[in-house]
């Protein structure tokens, strides 16, 4: 509502937090690592006058002094929980968040426990680590959170995405460097060769 304060981890373009600060009035923090993607954002409040409603800065979600004071929502999309470090990062939302409010999330899960290797390195790239749906469950519970709603991404979605990225890849437009571009194309042999399709969810 109009008084309620929500922080936005690692906000990327701002869409998200325009929103939640266009639908409820409500002010709206809102960080990322990238400084080009936060002055995007400020550009995008100002144009649609959300102005005195967010405010969007560079930070680093891995320096644990992220936000201050209260919040009545925290929305961390996009995986940015395994960014900052699982672990850590539901700790400091639940340091952050009023009592009875909430975290808002999405993220990469493993649906299984025996994952291929294969699967492992293509979505791990040696340096994130992902837990089981269970895992990240008692995660959150050992923090104190009531898990209220949970969902999968249906198959449509990842078959989407894929389809957008092999796309924007392979055209001879892009501006993706190639260790992106070998990154990507392997992630999507791995989904759809290697056991990924059955093996991670989101």
């Amino acid at each position: 509502k109009k008084n309620s304060r929500a922080l936005e981890i690692a906000c990327g373009r701002g869409e998200a937090a325009c929103t939640l600060a266009e639908e409820f009035n409500c002010r709206v923090e809102a960080f990322d690592i990238d400084p080009v993607m936060v002055e995007y954002a400020r550009g995008k409040a100002e144009k649609r006058s959300l102005g005195e409603y967010t405010n969007f800065f560079v930070k680093d979600g891995r320096d644990p002094d992220f936000g201050e004071g209260r919040y009545d929502l925290i929305l961390a999309e996009g995986g940015a929980l395994t960014y900052i470090g699982r672990e850590d990062g539901v700790a400091r939302c639940a340091d952050l968040l009023r009592e009875g409010r909430c975290l808002a999330l999405l993220d990469l899960v493993y649906t299984r426990e025996d994952v291929p290797q294969p699967v492992r390195d293509a979505y791990e790239e040696g340096v994130f680590k992902y837990h089981t749906e269970l895992q990240y469950r008692k995660l959150l519970e050992d923090n104190k959170f009531e898990i209220l709603f949970t969902a999968m991404l249906p198959q449509s979605a990842w078959d989407r995405y894929y389809a957008k990225m092999r796309r924007q890849v392979m055209s001879n437009g892009n501006k993706f460097t190639r260790e992106f571009k070998d990154s990507m194309m392997r992630e999507i042999d791995v989904y759809y060769n290697y056991g990924g399709m059955y093996s991670v969810g989101y």
